[in-house]
């Protein structure tokens, strides 16, 4: 579903099965965002095709943190041409704990390799800019997307609408997760795009769910 001019958003919808939102920004390096379970990858290209969105045309798989959830579809792609990118710190907790999270519910680790780590700052796609925030708490290498000029901004599972990730799971850190989670309150934001779950649009909206999580959540986690 297009959202914005070079922007698509697949939310996942059914209330059975847990998968991530995936995202898809068009442009001179078109980015899919959190591909999700391998399983639903092909569900995904044809949501895309019906956009008339080729899947050749993405350039970039990019991964928002390595929970199966959002990662594990990324082995769909081997083989091809696209470049793949995560947090450093995502692929040590991969090597830590993140298999076992993988055997333990039946998935095998995807082996793609990185062929870049993203890191705090700017994110150039051909002429488009986001900015790359490194979140940790609910695993040590969770990062958002910013685009300043569109005031989108792609949390992952940091937060969500009237939500935040989990901090149970392996490399999980409550403190950690209420400092990114306030850190992304001070940005101008219409467009909230979250790893699961309705999207925000509105700043009003946007500013009505960081109050609730602060007054609501936060506390909990401190």
């Amino acid at each position: 579903m297009k959202l914005l001019e070079g922007l698509y958003v697949y939310p996942w919808l059914n209330p059975y099965e847990n998968n991530a939102n995936s995202y898809l920004l068009v442009g001179q390096v078109t980015t899919l965002v959190d591909v999700g379970h391998l399983r639903f990858v092909p569900e995904l290209l044809r949501q895309m095709e019906r956009d008339g969105l080729s899947p050749k045309a993405v350039s970039l798989l990019l991964s928002t943190h390595l929970h199966p959830d959002h990662h594990e579809g990324i082995g769909a792609f081997q083989g091809d041409s696209v470049m793949v990118a995560f947090h450093r710190e995502e692929e040590g907790a991969m090597k830590e704990y993140s298999y076992s999270m993988y055997q333990l519910a039946g998935f095998k680790p995807p082996s793609v390799e990185a062929t870049f780590y993203l890191q705090e700052g700017d994110l150039i796609l051909g002429e488009d800019r986001w900015e790359v925030i490194h979140t940790p708490g609910h695993s040590p290498g969770s990062l958002c997307l910013y685009c300043p000029s569109k005031q989108v901004l792609i949390t992952g599972d940091v937060l969500f609408y009237q939500g935040v990730g989990r901090t149970d799971l392996p490399g999980g850190d409550p403190q950690a997760l209420a400092k990114s989670i306030r850190r992304l309150k001070a940005l101008e934001v219409e467009y909230l795009l979250p790893g699961h779950g309705d999207i925000l649009v509105g700043r009003d909206a946007v500013r009505r769910n960081f109050l609730w999580i602060e007054q609501m959540v936060l506390p909990y986690l401190l």
